[in-house]
């Protein structure tokens, strides 16, 4: 490693020493949040940054249906054959779970509703798994900043009672480590609870898009009975 990275590894380990006993909870914290939160970035896989997940649905009920758009004027005749093609080639969850449903409702138009509630309500369950662990570590890393802010200033009365407040520098480790405890609280919990936030409308938009698909595939198979 070069100078820059020992500098920098030394001022890390500094600024942890400084920061007084609760940094290693906040930075417990901070490991638990983002292990959850990636770990359902990677469930959610390539959809959570797809920018075309509004234009899925309208696809498939175009190949499904018969329509073409102005965009596809040379395109192949619409198809079932055609839309789990065209699913497959996207990839992601979505798609996945769309090809999964036109399969069972292929199979079993009958008991296709009934199956896919229960199927849907797997799915986003999967995909929810342990956000509400990166909720709490959210919660928790600010107030333990502040349970360290309140440790500071608890060391920094007790110099000043031995010592006086003539000497700064005796003052300063107690204030250090209520500042860079309060940083340290805020430096976690603020990017995951943005991120948190990200996630949770992507799976909420993930969820609609799965019960839209759904009723375009019933219509299609269920009442108009085709194979």
């Amino acid at each position: 490693m070069t100078n820059t990275h020992y500098i920098l590894i030394e001022s890390l380990e500094n600024t942890y020493h400084a920061g007084g006993v609760v940094m290693l909870p906040i930075l417990l914290a901070g490991v638990v949040g983002f292990y959850y939160l990636f770990s359902s970035w990677f469930r959610i896989g390539s959809d959570f940054f797809r920018t075309d997940i509004h234009k899925v649905i309208k696809r498939m009920r175009v190949d499904l249906n018969g329509g073409i758009e102005e965009d596809e004027k040379n395109a192949e005749p619409p198809s079932v054959k055609k839309a789990l093609r065209r699913l497959r080639k996207r990839g992601g969850l979505l798609s996945r779970e769309l090809c999964y449903a036109i399969d069972v409702a292929s199979t079993n138009p009958e008991g296709f509703r009934d199956y896919m509630q229960v199927r849907m309500m797997k799915t986003v369950r999967y995909m929810e798994q342990g956000n509400h662990i990166v909720s709490v570590m959210a919660s928790a890393a600010p107030l333990l900043g502040l349970l360290g802010t309140v440790t500071g200033m608890v060391s920094t009365f007790e110099v000043i009672t031995l010592y006086g407040n003539q000497n700064p520098v005796l003052m300063a480790d107690g204030i250090s480590e209520a500042l860079i405890s309060t940083q340290s609280g805020l430096l976690v919990a603020f990017p995951l609870t943005l991120l948190k936030q990200r996630l949770d409308e992507r799976v909420e938009m993930l969820r609609q898009k799965m019960e839209l698909g759904a009723t375009v595939i019933e219509n299609y198979f269920v009442e108009r009975k085709c194979p």
